[in-house]
């Protein structure tokens, strides 16, 4: 591979990059902002209790379904209850 062709790919790829992070900041900019909606239309649900335990239930499925975000959905569950009525010990 010539020297400028190695610039280029080089290049190339840093673009590549770079597009990469503008979307994952995108997409942690939605999930704020639907997490700060959600909290807000829950913390007036009448029955939060049971919408609750339903939370919980779907949040089972969805960590044995993906082992490997499971722990990445902690802290945000967590938050999610938190806001439902559940209180940590």
């Amino acid at each position: 591979m010539e020297p400028d062709d190695l610039q280029q790919a080089l290049t190339d790829q840093l673009e590549h990059i770079n597009a990469l992070k503008e979307n994952q900041f995108a997409l942690v900019a939605q999930v704020q902002v639907l997490q700060a909606a959600l909290a807000s239309a829950l913390m007036h649900h009448p029955n939060r209790k049971g919408v609750l335990e339903a939370f919980e239930r779907y949040m089972k499925v969805a960590k044995d379904s993906a082992p490997t975000l499971a722990g990445r959905m902690e802290g945000l569950e967590a938050g999610i209850a938190a806001v439902l009525g559940k209180h940590q010990a």
